[in-house]
């Protein structure tokens, strides 16, 4: 009878570890850095079976960690768009503007000027409201 009681134990703890989602195995990580005025800071994961966990830091609606689902269609469409974006662009950050960062496939993208990732960005904001 102990060793059931053990194993039961042991498929529990291996069952609710295997739903955690961790940030480094994140489709996408998309966040925005703080600025000297009052931008939005917030980090974002975007996980392929839809999961998002997102985490509001600083000048947003939502403080704090929130999760939401995203549908097939929408995981499709963010890959889709992601696949559209130069990663090896090479511009030149001032430390007074936030960067729109993104982390895409062992890529990273920090931008200021927001032109090429206007699309995503506009996407992914959709999520949080």
């Amino acid at each position: 009878m102990k060793y059931v009681y053990t194993i039961l134990v042991a498929i529990l703890f291996i069952g609710c570890s295997s739903t955690k989602y961790v940030k480094e195995d994140a489709l996408l990580y998309y966040g925005k850095t703080p600025c000297l005025g009052k931008c939005p800071v917030f980090d974002m994961y975007v996980f392929d079976d839809g999961k998002v966990l997102y985490e509001g830091l600083k000048n947003v609606d939502l403080i704090g960690t929130h999760e939401f689902n995203l549908t097939v269609e929408e995981v499709i469409n963010i890959k889709q768009k992601l696949e559209e974006i130069s990663f090896s662009s090479k511009e030149r950050l001032r430390r007074d503007l936030p960067n729109t960062v993104l982390k895409y496939k062992g890529k990273k993208l920090s931008t200021q000027s927001n032109e090429q990732v206007k699309e995503l960005t506009v996407l992914l904001d959709k999520i949080k409201k």
